[in-house]
């Protein structure tokens, strides 16, 4: 908690020196499911709901559409950040603007800031079959977000919070943000830090941005494979380029990987780049490439925005050898208004030689695929609109993991898209309806299958003499079926076809409903039950929470 006042002790000091800022996508979706509606319902351009966050510009232009519900919400939620905001030309201090608290805000004809606060709680109930508890947290919260100019912007969300009951590991399972958090899982600690922040330059066709936020690239409003908005976030550069029917956006990141042993992995980075092409604005075309590299610093040859990846990755011993370059293909269609069908492919590996060979040579070839349909219902632009989705999602054996173990496409040990390992398939159906801009019912429901690695009675992958070579006593992992993200290794060992292993089923249903009674007061209502059977851990796992939010 020192810590927590401490930063806002600082964070007061330096209010004068402000540097837009973008879509807060932790603390509201609102924007995002405006953009999405638009593009959905004809609007807008496809495209222009494929990267996250969205920038001031953005933001700015959502404001100024009040004939639509969710413009106005958006108006007086960002308020006097906008870049159209009216004037106030002294620093407000708890002032209530548009009929929201605010604990700080300043206008004038260059300079725009926000400040506020936030409270959070958050009693839950947990059963795993073996234990059934109760579970409480607790986080306080400040955010600040501003512009200089309309070019120069910052955002920082500071939360410290603390865990008052409950077991950590299974309060965890009811939230994928807690699961990633070190002090909160690793280190069973009480307290739980949580920061977003960056600084960034943006104008009408370029965004430089570096810092830590969420992402995503594509299209599914469900997840996505190389950046999904769920995924663990990752400090680094951003640089977004959006002209006319064409978009390039680039990432270099920082992340977090451990090796076998548990071990950390020192200098991992992840790159990827997207290049957009919207021909007519019912159809949008990206082609991406994502690197992954590991133990030798930031390597300038991926730095490169133009650098293509694949070829890169080949160009010395060293980085053929460590590290893992992918490819992608995102497309989305609008053949009627209302209706969104969308698709994406990624390619790890390819030889074109051994498609369509079973044996172990076919190995080489690792694909993941989705295919989906999104259908929009209610008045475009009012208040009561609903959205239905159906997806199917595969990933192949060994697909996003790598030979060399630490070049996963991972951060925290978690996928850093689709949150689905390889060696596995889902079929996942989504349901959401809102009453209001910022109150809304969601529910999921998916179906997965996942062929999991052959384990010892340790718990181990399972190893035994190398295969391809009798009698060296060399051992490796026969038990690895291309299951684990985290283990890319024996991929060459056998015939890896799709759902080998010890073959798990799981069915996952999650209700969502999230409500502003009144603004700065919010609720989240969250139900979920997870059933798995066959595979390494069996499980049976339902919670329920009920969070209160004061602030934003």
């Amino acid at each position: 908690m020192m810590r927590f006042l401490a930063s806002i002790f600082l964070l007061t000091l330096t209010l004068s020196t402000v540097f837009a800022q973008n879509a807060d996508v932790n603390a509201e979706r609102v924007s995002m499911d405006m953009q999405l509606l638009r593009a959905i319902d004809g609007a807008a351009p496809l495209g222009s709901t494929a990267v996250w966050p969205q920038s001031a510009f953005t933001l700015t232009e959502q404001g100024k559409d009040t004939a639509n519900a969710f413009g106005r919400y958006i108006g007086a939620y960002y308020g006097s950040v906008l870049l159209n905001a009216p004037l106030t030309r002294d620093l407000e201090f708890a002032e209530t603007t548009n009929g929201r608290f605010r604990g700080l805000s300043y206008a004038d004809s260059i300079a725009r800031m926000q400040g506020d606060i936030s409270l959070m709680m958050r009693p839950g109930y947990y059963d795993d079959g073996t234990t059934s508890d109760p579970f409480l947290l607790m986080r306080p919260a400040i955010r600040f977000m501003g512009s200089l100019g309309g070019n120069f912007g910052y955002f920082l969300d500071l939360s410290n919070g603390i865990r008052l009951a409950g077991d950590p590991a299974l309060i965890a399972k009811t939230d994928p943000t807690l699961s990633r958090t070190l002090k909160f899982t690793m280190e069973d600690s009480a307290f739980f830090d949580r920061y977003i922040g960056y600084v960034q330059y943006q104008g009408d066709w370029l965004r430089i941005r570096f810092g830590r936020e969420a992402m995503q690239f594509g299209f599914s409003p469900i997840d996505n494979f190389v950046h999904s908005i769920e995924a663990p976030l990752l400090d680094g550069l951003l640089i977004d380029v959006p002209y006319k029917s064409v978009r390039f956006t680039m990432t270099h990141s920082a992340a977090n990987g451990v090796d076998t042993s548990g071990a950390a992995v020192m200098g991992k980075y992840i790159a990827t780049h997207r290049l957009a092409f919207d021909p007519v604005d019912w159809l949008s075309v990206a082609v991406s490439d994502m690197i992954v590299y590991w133990g030798r610093g930031l390597d300038f040859v991926y730095l490169n925005p133009l650098a293509f990846f694949v070829s890169a990755g080949l160009s010395t011993q060293e980085r053929s050898a460590n590290d893992n370059s992918m490819m992608g293909v995102d497309l989305a269609v609008r053949p009627f208004k209302g209706t969104m069908v969308y698709g994406s492919l990624i390619i790890d590996d390819l030889n074109y030689a051994t498609l369509g060979d079973s044996s172990a040579g076919g190995n080489q070839n690792k694909f993941a695929y989705q295919l989906g349909l999104s259908q929009a219902l209610g008045q475009p632009g009012s208040s009561s609109r609903s959205l239905l989705s159906l997806e199917y999602a595969r990933v192949d054996p060994f697909t996003f993991s790598h030979r060399s173990i630490n070049a996963s496409y991972t951060t925290f040990s978690a996928p850093v898209g689709y949150d689905l390992q390889p060696n596995s398939d889902r079929v996942a159906f989504q349901a959401r309806h809102w009453f209001t801009p910022r109150t809304f019912l969601r529910l999921d429901l998916d179906y997965s299958r996942h062929g999991e690695n052959f384990l010892d009675s340790t718990g181990n992958i399972q190893t035994a003499e190398d295969p391809n070579y009798p009698g060296s006593g060399i051992l490796v992992a026969i038990g690895n079926v291309g299951g684990d993200i985290l283990r890319g290794d024996g991929d060459g060992l056998a015939g890896n076809t799709f759902l080998r292993g010890n073959v798990s089923y799981q069915r996952r249903v999650r209700l969502w409903f999230s409500a502003e009674w009144m603004p700065n007061i919010f609720t989240d209502l969250r139900i979920g039950y997870t059933n798995r059977n066959g595979g390494n851990a069996p499980e049976n796992f339902f919670f329920g929470s009920f969070e209160i939010r004061i602030g934003y």
